[in-house]
């Protein structure tokens, strides 16, 4: 049994590739020639190069699977409609049709939460009319998934999953921006702060990812993947990171119809000025800090088994833990690049 996973050079990817290789699995990763693999060769994964936008490369790659992950996504919130639509339409196409002509057994595709709506959720479930709200990460999702249920019909055993906000080791993006915020007390709430969350441990992800593929009753199969502690709002997990990294906790508070405004003006702005990086607040970020987001798990506890093995203390250590460990290395090969410092002429040459 030979999996190929897409993203493994990614935080949700390489959880995912550590899952299955803990399963007893043989993985092989497809990644760019500029991607760093250390993780992945420490974890004895088969390098395969190329990019999910070149079908031959894909259809390549694919040679000998049996199973194919596919995680890969642009997911940053400032990328352009065309380079979104690229990575997470186009390339899921290619993935699609290469699994599918070289008779891939299993297609297991990492979709999002976001394409149940730009809104605010309560205890939602699996349904999806895809109503597209101009984010090009969202909307392409939508666009990806609707190719994945057509591949399923066409006779290709497909399973989505879609997890929410991720975090955990190997998190190079969305925790280590709040905690640039909470470092230079510029982090608000919006609204009272107490928001539910859909905040995913990647391992805990990945978890279900394994046991679907585990599980044959998930073929042609949706299922949601959330946090299933109902105590967890925005304001609770800020304060619990702003106590563990050490940070004073934020007290300030924008009302939610003046945030919004300001966020229309901000992202329009930007948009029309055509900059190159997100203003302080964007749909992503106004949806993550203000929206309630409760979505209903209980289908892939009954049918995977499924449960969160590690809550938000220990993920958040863990995580801490990972950054600590990743700024020595970086330390360490810094000092090491450096070259000695050598002054001729001195009393000693």
């Amino acid at each position: 049994m030979k999996i190929l996973v897409t993203g493994g050079t990614g935080m949700v990817g390489s959880h995912i590739t550590e899952k299955f290789r803990c399963d007893g699995r043989q993985v092989a990763a497809l990644v760019r020639t500029d991607s760093d693999t250390r993780f992945l060769e420490r974890l004895g994964v088969e390098l395969r190069y190329g990019s999910i936008t070149d079908p031959m490369a894909v259809y390549e790659a694919v040679k000998g699977m049996d199973w194919v992950c596919h995680a890969a996504a642009r997911t940053e919130e400032w990328a352009s409609r065309e380079e979104s639509y690229e990575v997470n339409v186009e390339g899921t196409e290619n993935m699609l049709e290469a699994s599918l002509g070289r008779g891939v057994e299993r297609f297991f595709f990492v979709s999002s939460l976001a394409v149940l709506g730009f809104h605010s959720h309560y205890n939602t479930g699996l349904e999806s009319d895809y109503v597209k709200c101009g984010d090009p990460y969202i909307d392409t999702k939508m666009d990806a998934e609707k190719l994945v249920r057509r591949f399923s019909r066409f006779g290709l055993a497909t399973t989505i999953l879609r997890p929410g906000f991720m975090y955990g080791p190997r998190d190079r993006r969305f925790l280590p921006r709040i905690l640039s915020h909470l470092e230079n007390g510029t982090f608000r709430f919006i609204g009272d702060g107490k928001n539910k969350m859909n905040l995913n441990y990647a391992g805990n992800f990945a978890d279900a990812v394994v046991l679907a593929a585990r599980t044959p009753r998930s073929i042609g199969q949706v299922y949601n993947i959330a946090n299933d502690d109902k105590l967890l709002d925005m304001e609770t997990f800020i304060f619990k990171v702003a106590d563990l990294w050490g940070y004073p906790r934020p007290h300030g508070h924008v009302p939610v119809f003046v945030a919004r405004a300001i966020m229309n003006i901000m992202e329009g702005s930007a948009r029309l000025m055509k900059k190159k990086e997100p203003p302080y607040l964007t749909k992503t970020r106004f949806k993550f800090l203000s929206y309630n987001l409760e979505f209903d798990i209980t289908k892939a506890r009954r049918e995977l088994g499924f449960e969160n093995r590690v809550g938000i203390d220990e993920g958040l250590a863990l995580t801490k833990q990972w950054m600590e460990a990743s700024r020595e290395d970086e330390r360490r090969a810094e000092e090491e690049r450096a070259p000695a410092l050598h002054v001729s002429g001195g009393p000693y040459d």
